[in-house]
């Protein structure tokens, strides 16, 4: 294990306890807690790394800028289409041949195919990929996880991947339908005892526990979007949306969906879902999601851990040996008797479905160029 890349252990919640090779023992104060009761996590400065600063995003830029002053409602109509397209990851030649040694799996989530791949036999644990990721980047939890008993499932979430496009059309999707396909993969694989999530997975992973999907015993985030609220400031400053069109878009969202924009910021699940165990692995030179996100999360959700790491940034962590080694210990672990105290979901996740599918009657139609049915 390269020890090196792990700075710190910590129970952030409910605890003071350091996990660890030696085993558990007491640890004081953290120091994370400064950081806690300091920072407005939601103020923090954020960037939009998949949107680059080259001539092409001057060009859309300027674009932009004359359409929110000519014609607002076109304007919302092109955010609304730029904030739900992913970005695109290649498939390297070693997450390619790992696919092929799995078992090809194919689900269907409205309607539309979902790929997804299977490894071994055991207790079922999840990977969930990140927004505009794909399976294979979840490699380096396969063997491992192989090694300790379990049986892997991943899947490429809808428009990701070798999965079909959503129904929102072309490369359009959003954690909604994301969080539907995790729904759908663990309904029909049978009982999940573990997940491994990164990034935006996470985000989805959370939404569809608010919506009524019952989580595994055990949950790892990795680098998790916490706080996908706090990006459209930065969003509308990258692309010089005026505030009018953005406040039209967020509006446009939320009437859509009947929920505010904070329904998917991860820190609220516990306030309205019993939520399992959780680690938090969060490097402090991540460049796309602010390491205090997670510190924030530790301290909304009971039962978490969390291990900060230094040099590895957003998607190196996935690779690094330490922190694929800690999760998996984390999952083998046994779980105690966990009693519900938190109130049923406002909404179940088969009516939140209905509800997605009656979007298509408030006039979000394929060829207004606008359909979008569910928000990231």
């Amino acid at each position: 294990m390269n020890s090196a890349t792990i700075k710190n252990s910590t129970i952030v919640r409910n605890d003071r306890t350091e996990f660890g090779p030696s085993g558990p023992k007491l640890v004081g104060k953290p120091a994370l807690d400064h950081v806690v009761a300091s920072a407005n996590y939601r103020e923090t400065e954020r960037r939009i790394p998949w949107i680059p600063n080259d001539w092409r995003t001057g060009l859309l830029r300027a674009g932009i800028r004359a359409v929110c002053a000519l014609a607002p409602a076109l304007a919302v109509r092109l955010v609304d289409r730029l904030w739900f397209t992913p970005p695109r990851a290649p498939l390297h030649a070693g997450a390619a041949e790992l696919l092929r040694q799995a078992t090809t799996l194919s689900f269907r989530v409205h309607g539309r195919r979902v790929a997804a791949w299977s490894w071994g036999s055991g207790p079922i644990v999840l990977l969930i990929h990140g927004w505009g990721g794909h399976a294979g980047q979840m490699q380096s939890f396969v063997e491992p996880l192989l090694r300790a008993g379990f049986r892997v499932l991943a899947f490429d979430a809808p428009g990701h991947g070798a999965s079909a496009p959503s129904r929102m059309g072309g490369r359009r999707v959003s954690f909604i339908e994301f969080a539907a396909a995790l729904r759908e993969v663990s309904r029909t694989a049978g009982s999940v005892s573990g997940l491994i999530a990164h990034s935006s997975g996470c985000t989805a992973t959370a939404l569809a526990i608010r919506d009524g999907w019952r989580p595994p015993a055990r949950m790892v985030f990795v680098a998790p979007f916490v706080f996908p609220d706090a990006y459209a400031a930065p969003f509308a400053k990258a692309l010089a949306v005026s505030a009018t069109v953005m406040a039209r878009f967020r509006a446009r969202v939320e009437r859509r969906f009947k929920r505010p924009w904070s329904d998917f910021d991860i820190d609220g699940t516990p306030c309205v879902a019993d939520v399992p165990p959780l680690l938090l692995v969060h490097d402090h030179d991540d460049n796309e999601v602010p390491f205090t996100d997670s510190v924030a999360l530790a301290a909304a959700w009971p039962q978490s851990r969390m291990i900060d790491t230094q040099g590895l940034g957003h998607r190196k962590l996935l690779r690094d040996a330490a922190v694929v080694a800690r999760s998996v210990e984390f999952l083998e672990r046994p779980v105690a008797a966990h009693v519900t105290t938190r109130p049923t979901p406002h909404s179940p996740a088969d009516a939140r479905d209905e509800l997605d599918l009656a979007f298509e009657s408030a006039g979000f139609a394929p060829e207004q160029g606008a359909r979008s049915t569910s928000m990231t």
